[in-house]
């Protein structure tokens, strides 16, 4: 199954980085997570990931397809749906009972109330370009970037509203310059723009991200909210900082490759 081995390759690179993480936070899996599935397990990945696990289900994407796998014997996954999503798929996240799936032209937003099946609920339509998204109950938050294989000229943090779930409206655009992935938690959004440093906004005000502070000195590509740390994937390897106050972001340690 050409997908789960792709998860056992990327889970088998990440062993050294993994053994750092568990000293430091006392977890370590593949989702970030811990290994016990039960009904409100949710894996803890980035934006910029292609599988998360939440509601005992392990759900994946390719570039056209989503697809579910059950997890009720966590050691044998078995496939019990596919949906079909849509052209460039890139990128999944789960918030509670939904699934935010990113692409190269829009944003989907999935139900997964029913976690063997999902079902989608709302799409929001974008410039092309790369397409990670972090979510809560009511926003959306999603990077656009040009270059690469995603084509298009934007690049900028657009924000969604979700009240009306089955038709996100664009709120906000915040221009940026080479966006990555992100980070959402608590009253806090964390946006890597690559050699431009870690983007810090204060978002007290959803719809309205305010830009407090930006970390420098290394490069950014996606990062992962964890406790009081943010998990950051960096050029050469990944750096821990200490967020407890996230108005001032101080460094604990850079792994590197």
């Amino acid at each position: 199954m050409q997908i789960l081995t792709a998860m056992r390759k990327i889970c088998s690179l990440g062993i050294a980085a993994c053994g750092m993480l568990l000293l430091l936070t006392g977890l370590c899996s593949c989702s970030k997570d811990r290994d016990a599935l039960t009904e409100d397990t949710a894996g803890t990945g980035g934006s910029l990931a292609r599988f998360t696990i939440a509601l005992n289900h392990l759900y994946a994407v390719d570039h056209q397809l989503l697809y579910t796998f059950s997890l009720a014997d966590a050691r044998n996954p078995v496939k019990v749906f596919t949906n079909e999503v849509g052209f460039d798929v890139e990128t999944i996240y789960t918030w509670k009972d939904k699934l935010f799936i990113g692409s190269g032209t829009a944003m989907y937003v999935y139900s997964i109330a029913d976690p063997g099946r999902p079902s989608l609920l709302g799409t929001a339509l974008h410039t092309r370009a790369c397409d990670p998204v972090v979510a809560n109950d009511s926003v959306a938050y999603v990077t656009v970037r040009s270059g690469s294989n995603c084509g298009g000229n934007v690049n900028a943090l657009y924000v969604y509203d979700l009240k009306d779930v089955l038709q996100p409206r664009q709120a906000n655009v915040i221009n940026l310059q080479n966006p990555y992935g992100l980070g959402l938690k608590d009253s806090t959004l964390y946006v890597c723009d690559a050699a431009y440093g870690l983007k810090v906004f204060r978002i007290s005000e959803a719809y309205y991200p305010l830009l407090v502070s930006t970390v420098t000195g290394e490069t950014f590509y996606d990062c992962i909210p964890y406790g009081n740390l943010l998990i950051c994937m960096i050029e050469g390897g990944m750096a821990l900082y200490d967020i407890s106050d996230p108005a001032h972001i101080k460094l604990e340690a850079k792994i590197r490759e």
